[in-house]
């Protein structure tokens, strides 16, 4: 198993489980749209799905909310997947919709669409920005989030990371900073572009790094010298953990995942991003 699908195991978790089918579960099924991001009970919203809608050569990125009122009442306890069958998505100038469920008839239906002011990352310092829509995707790292992918500016496999919702949107910003001031500086992989959707900023193109175990289990200590780099710079990495280190095959090290980032010149913080890095880097060299 390469390093990547192990990393998106950790990260991405909570999200990946909700979409193995298991008694309770609920599957959503729209004629025209497909789901690309599931997430449940968030906030007042109930279930939120973020999906592609296809309407002949057209193509739209929405979001659909199901509050409380239109899940099936027993769908905690059935024993089997339940499976609902949603209403037709048009397209036009909206991008949430909300779902009503009329028990009388057991049929749903949209109750309204509504046009918002999404989130959206502002730290767009890269001049290269590329629709969510234009990339083909080659190997999904964690669902709507982490994707291997490829495009027509690049000659090889690139990385994007997007926020699905936008309330994901503030982890991502930071991240997109991180990457900004420490442009130059060797210790992260190459920062390519923004990724936008509709017009906004949802996320990020990074170089993608396929790492060779072999290689990897060499150049550790690599990683403590990216961490160093990084505190030269004012920042904390604040998630230094080997899993967040990668080895390039030509053996230099770099940092990624500063969703926990901070700038700062505490030296506390700094002790403590070079002591778990230390401590994991000393765990596995004992393992091997």
């Amino acid at each position: 198993m390469s390093f990547w699908p192990r990393l998106s195991f950790i990260i991405g978790f909570a999200l990946a489980s909700a979409q193995v089918l298991s008694p309770g579960q609920i599957v959503y099924r729209f004629p025209n749209a497909k789901i690309l991001a599931i997430q449940r009970e968030v906030a007042d919203r109930g279930h939120s799905l973020r999906v592609l809608v296809n309407d002949g050569e057209q193509k739209a990125i929405k979001y659909v909310f199901l509050g409380s009122a239109a899940l099936p009442a027993d769908y905690h306890s059935s024993s089997e997947p339940v499976s609902i069958n949603l209403p037709r998505l048009r397209l036009g100038d909206w991008d949430e919709a909300y779902i009503h469920l009329d028990r009388r008839t057991r049929t749903y239906s949209i109750s309204n669409t509504t046009r918002r002011s999404h989130l959206e990352l502002m730290d767009f310092w890269h001049p290269r920005k590329i629709d969510y829509l234009e990339f083909t995707k080659v190997e999904t790292l964690q669902p709507d989030r982490l994707q291997v992918v490829t495009h027509a500016d690049f000659d090889a496999p690139v990385l994007i990371k997007i926020a699905s919702f936008p309330w994901d949107v503030p982890s991502l910003k930071r991240e997109a900073m991180s990457y900004r001031l420490l442009q130059g500086s060797g210790a992260t992989p190459e920062f390519l572009g923004h990724v936008t959707e509709n017009g906004r900023f949802i996320g990020f193109i990074t170089e993608y790094i396929e790492e060779v175990l072999s290689i990897r289990g060499r150049n550790m200590q690599g990683c403590l010298a990216a961490l160093h780099s990084l505190h030269q710079r004012g920042i904390a990495h604040g998630d230094a953990h080997d899993g967040n280190c990668l080895i390039r095959k030509n053996g230099s090290s770099v940092l990624i995942d500063f969703e926990l980032s901070v700038e700062t010149w505490s030296f506390e913080e700094f002790e403590r991003d070079l002591d778990i890095m230390g401590r994991c880097i000393q765990a596995l060299s004992e393992q091997s």
